[in-house]
């Protein structure tokens, strides 16, 4: 696996993203990303917004993607830098089909987004992980949109070494993070196991025995059982 930094700039990205949020947004940093597939982003962002007498919701409220938007919490104190108040925000929106990449990080197998993740001074830096060929769809579909991009680091990615991640085998870890990114562990189950194992081209029992083993050993981590 590989883990990408890039940021996106310049007029080519900047064609795509008239009209949309960002229009309204003066820097939005993804502090937690909920879900990514192919129906739905949600995360938690911390929001600045252009115009300090302008809402959160008025930000979002014409885009036609989002699909809900909550403000947690109004900071009080204001970073340097910052002219207007910083929002903490749950956000929850569709995705859109080509908009920058086409559905490279939201198709089943997919990579997956980790932070950093912001937007600010009219760029987009995010954070990619998943196969080098991947990285390499990812790379040519900005390309293709006449984005411009700038890698930032692009490195094989390692789980850190305390992580409980590391007690998984390759495959339980597909598995389970895969199972997690779908709603397997919500609750309610947003889907069953033989529907992950359909995503993976696997057999429900498959899928079933290895989410029972990873379970376990991720348990055995916390609990601090042998």
């Amino acid at each position: 696996m590989r883990r990408l930094v890039v940021e996106l700039y310049g007029r080519g990205f900047e064609k795509r993203v008239e009209g949309s949020s960002f229009q309204g947004i003066k820097s939005m940093e993804v502090i937690h990303v909920l879900k990514n597939d192919q129906n739905e982003f949600a995360a938690i962002c911390r929001i600045t917004l252009k115009d300090a007498d302008s809402s959160v919701e008025d930000a979002f409220k014409n885009d036609g993607v989002t699909m809900a938007v909550q403000v947690l919490e109004r900071e009080e104190e204001k970073r340097v830098g910052e002219e207007g108040p910083a929002f903490l925000v749950l956000l929850k929106r569709r995705p859109r089909p080509g908009f920058l990449f086409g559905d490279t990080m939201t198709k089943p197998g997919a990579g997956y987004l980790f932070s950093p993740l912001d937007f600010k001074d009219g760029k987009l830096r995010f954070t990619f992980v998943g196969t080098q060929k991947q990285v390499k769809e990812i790379l040519g579909g900005a390309e293709e949109r006449g984005i411009q991009y700038r890698v930032v680091s692009l490195t094989d990615a390692d789980f850190a070494p305390d992580s409980l991640l590391n007690r998984l085998t390759d495959k339980q870890r597909k598995i389970l993070i895969m199972a997690y990114k779908l709603g397997y562990f919500d609750v309610p189950k947003k889907i069953n196991s033989d529907e992950v194992a359909r995503r993976l081209h696997l057999t429900g029992s498959t899928v079933v025995e290895h989410l029972s083993k990873a379970e376990r050993r991720l348990l055995v981590g916390i609990i601090g059982e042998t």
